[in-house]
């Protein structure tokens, strides 16, 4: 009790400092940066978080969820290594969101809250695919009891071998598409399997795309000595392997696949792989017991360059870990999950990628909770479980996207250069409405000028393609008149974007507007 009246006067004397928290001076801002990319009316989140009423109405559900760290929903550790786009709220975030369901969630002055973030649609790449591969129409058999695992087997058509540069995969209902891995199958022999609804995919084929609430698409580092990605063989069929959880049954979707090639030829490419270098197919977990599973590979013949890892386990699954040691005993971090959630995978992506020796040895550790008490454990009372297809079955696999290294990858910003790719392409903007913004594109800085009718409150924002807040342009009252703001194009902090697509969102007399901006700096 001691420790929550401290916590208490701890959180009300922060937030004194500069006022209550409601939604329109504080939390607003919060949930949009953090929650709205899964939480939107058309996203996989169960309700909208882009307005103050539905906030409201979930506030308790909310502050349960960021308490146990459930939401945003991210796993990977990272005090144990660092991943573009993670989804963390920092602890003044938390406080924010907290205090504000704490106070019963006041709405403060909702003409003055922040404009709200804008999403590109249900596509994030520009311009128009290379090859669009689309699933059947099909209905989520998923119960209460069980979640539907189902696979689908799609010609791609090619008559050639492609290189990949870029792929993205566009859930067709969001709101139940849980996850969706996409491999390319050379022979094109993996059968389709809808009915037996535990198909999880197939691991020994080449994954190349994924599919999770949140993520981004994939974009292969290319740069003014090399590109990078995959080769899609020629006859060769794309599977999808979707998961529709509870609660969607009865719900039809029709998943597509997006994938964008090098123009031909191309020249100084390098492959890039994709598949479960860490792995162990042997392994049984016997009933009521907590067992550990540790698998290695190498030493490795050669000097690789890592993009991605992915770990995979199944229900019993509680911690899993990957590592690499190098000859010389040096240790590379590659993910540490310590609370294993089956429900959320990922690749995660390095913020710079990895130079991993040749003769180094990678590791994986896996901890498995195969009793009574794990609440996901799928059989009752427990039986042994052996590793196998079936969700039932249990798994270790750790997945990395790798290419054979040449000196200077680990140099390499990959997120700056995803970023680069979308300025290479043209975009359809928004017709011209209140605001008027140019140059646009721009090389330089950004000009947007508005009238005002009356003396009012105005709030400009810009937000990037994933719908977080970068720059807070103007927010207080302004006057009748001619107004004019200029973006330099950096960021909240003064550090330069990187070239590519940004939006800007403002209300102006209680209308919101929006629209997008290239940058090609």
């Amino acid at each position: 009790m001691k420790k929550q009246i401290l916590v208490l006067a701890f959180g009300s004397a922060l937030f004194s400092s500069y006022g209550q928290t409601t939604w329109s001076d504080n939390a607003a801002e919060v949930f949009y940066n953090n929650c709205t990319q899964c939480h939107n009316p058309n996203g996989i989140g169960p309700f909208s978080l882009m307005d103050y009423a539905t906030a409201y109405d979930y506030r308790a559900a909310i502050k349960v969820a960021v308490e146990g760290n459930v939401m945003p929903p991210w796993s990977a550790d990272t005090s144990y290594q660092r991943y573009f786009h993670e989804r963390l709220l920092t602890q003044t975030e938390r406080d924010i969101i907290i205090n504000w369901v704490d106070l019963d969630g006041p709405s403060g002055d909702l003409g003055t809250a922040p404009p709200p973030p804008v999403y590109n649609g249900e596509q994030v790449l520009p311009g128009t695919p290379d090859l669009v591969i689309t699933m059947p129409n099909y209905m989520s058999k998923a119960t209460a009891v069980q979640d539907d695992y189902a696979c689908f087997s799609m010609p791609t058509g090619l008559l050639a071998n492609r290189k990949i540069k870029a792929i993205e995969v566009i859930a067709g209902n969001p709101s139940i598409v849980h996850h969706c891995l996409v491999y390319a199958d050379g022979p094109g022999t993996y059968p389709t399997d809808s009915t037996s609804h535990s198909c999880t995919g197939p691991t020994s084929l080449g994954l190349i795309g994924a599919y999770t609430p949140g993520a981004t698409p994939t974009i292969f580092p290319e740069t003014a000595t090399f590109s990078s990605g995959m080769t899609l063989e020629a006859g060769s069929n794309i599977v999808f392997a979707m998961h529709y959880p509870d609660g969607s049954y009865g719900e039809w979707d029709q998943t597509r696949v997006h994938i964008y090639f090098y123009p031909e030829p191309v020249t100084n490419f390098r492959e890039i792989y994709a598949g479960p270098i860490i792995e162990d197919w042997g392994f049984t977990i016997a009933a009521n017991t907590i067992d550990t599973v540790d698998a290695s590979y190498g030493p490795i013949a050669a000097d690789l360059t890592l993009m991605s890892v992915f770990p995979h386990m199944h229900l019993l699954g509680k911690y899993i870990q990957s590592y690499g040691v190098t000859p010389t005993n040096d240790t590379l971090n590659f993910v540490r999950i310590n609370q294993w959630d089956f429900h959320w995978q990922e690749f995660y992506f390095f913020q710079y990628m990895k130079y991993l020796p040749v003769n180094s040895t990678l590791f994986g550790r896996g901890i498995y909770d195969n009793t009574a008490g794990n609440v996901n454990n799928p059989n009752d009372p427990p039986i042994n479980v052996s590793a196998g297809l079936n969700t039932t079955d249990e798994m270790f696999l750790v997945y990395f996207h790798f290419m054979l290294y040449e000196p200077g990858d680990e140099l390499i910003n990959v997120d700056s250069l995803n970023t680069i790719f979308l300025s290479q392409q043209d975009y359809a903007l928004a017709k011209p409405a209140l605001i008027q913004a140019y140059p646009n594109p721009s090389s330089g800085d950004v000009t947007l000028s508005y009238s005002l009718a009356e003396s009012g409150f105005v709030s400009v924002f810009i937000y990037d393609v994933n719908g977080r807040c970068i720059k807070k342009l103007v927010r207080g009252n302004q006057s009748a008149g001619e107004q004019k703001i200029t973006w330099d194009g950096t960021t909240e902090s003064g550090t330069k974007t990187t070239p590519g697509l940004y939006f800007y969102s403002a209300v102006i007399g209680g209308e919101t507007y929006s629209g997008k901006l290239i940058l090609n700096h």
